[in-house]
């Protein structure tokens, strides 16, 4: 658990918007992914995974 803790504070302080605002569009994507059937599969941290790492690089923000 502890390896999972240290990549997700690397990954958002790579980022550049502010913590807050990751969490928020993170949810945001989560709610998103879980419409599309692709996700359904995926485990709750695997989605966690793929919507915050959407948000970092960016491929998720408010316009989308």
């Amino acid at each position: 658990m502890k390896s999972i803790e240290t990549q997700l504070e690397s990954m958002i302080s790579m980022s550049k918007l502010g913590r807050y605002e990751v969490v928020k569009l993170t949810l945001e994507q989560i709610k998103i992914m879980r419409q599309s059937e692709e996700y359904r599969k995926l485990t709750q941290i695997e989605l966690i995974n793929k919507a915050l790492s959407n948000v970092i690089r960016n491929v998720a923000n408010h316009k989308k």
